[in-house]
């Protein structure tokens, strides 16, 4: 009577333990784009198990209800994700803000005391003396370099800007990527590559959702006929060229 007892208790325990341990699987969009990122780490935090998203940004982990994820990757925030439920999940990363380094200070030695920053012409700031060279107090600065520096500064920081967004544009406009949206194919969707693709301004805005953008641009495409597509393309891949 016992030994089945005993075995029937031990079946009650695998059988609780199997329900407890699943396999959990998901995927890692970025925030607002939708695409799926590669090489995102997804850490079990109660088992201390990990894995690392496919090129799709699918993962299976194993965790139970309650466990918290923790899900990190270079260049994206990271982000923590309590287990409520074993269905298959979606998780949305946020790209990191770029912070400037703090000012250097080269020297703290009384009336020497000196600061180099990179961003003002590479040059030293110092306190300022008298025509003996004693100390009289005050900060001696050459403005016009300083502005002058900042100027090609904020140009160069907001060209690398675009140029980082103008990356991504095409990586997300291509025949491959755009074909989970679109049934369009072969000279099709290479004409609504031309004709669509979103300006800088237009994908860095507030209000533009991939998706949706993606969806209106192929109703007014369908409303066209083949000799229009093929003018306006034309038409829009000759300004290009310009």
């Amino acid at each position: 009577m016992y030994k089945y007892l005993i075995l029937g208790l031990f079946c009650l325990c695998l059988s609780f333990s199997a329900i407890a341990q699943q396999m959990l699987k998901g995927r890692v969009f970025e925030n607002k784009t939708r695409v799926g990122l590669t090489g995102i780490t997804v850490q079990n935090l109660n088992s201390n198990q990990s894995t690392v998203t496919d090129n799709n940004g699918k993962f299976s982990i194993k965790a139970k209800l309650n466990d918290m994820l923790l899900i990190k990757g270079f260049a994206y925030q990271n982000d923590t994700v309590l287990v409520t439920r074993l269905n298959e999940m979606e998780i949305f990363l946020l790209p990191q803000q770029h912070l400037l380094p703090d000012v250097k200070v080269t020297s703290a030695e009384g009336p020497g005391m000196s600061f180099y920053d990179p961003y003002y012409h590479g040059q030293t700031t110092a306190y300022q003396n008298d025509a003996n060279g004693n100390f009289k107090g005050g900060l001696a600065f050459r403005l016009h370099y300083f502005k002058k520096d900042e100027r090609k500064k904020a140009r160069r920081e907001k060209k690398d800007k675009e140029n980082q967004v103008e990356q991504e544009i095409d990586r997300l406009f291509t025949p491959k990527a755009l074909a989970q949206y679109l049934p369009l194919k072969g000279q099709d969707i290479e004409m609504y590559i031309v004709l669509y693709r979103p300006s800088v301004n237009t994908y860095i805005s507030a209000t533009f959702i991939l998706v949706d953008y993606v969806n209106n641009c192929y109703k007014k495409f369908m409303q066209l006929s083949p000799q229009q597509r093929l003018a306006k393309a034309d038409s829009a891949a000759s300004i290009v060229e310009k």
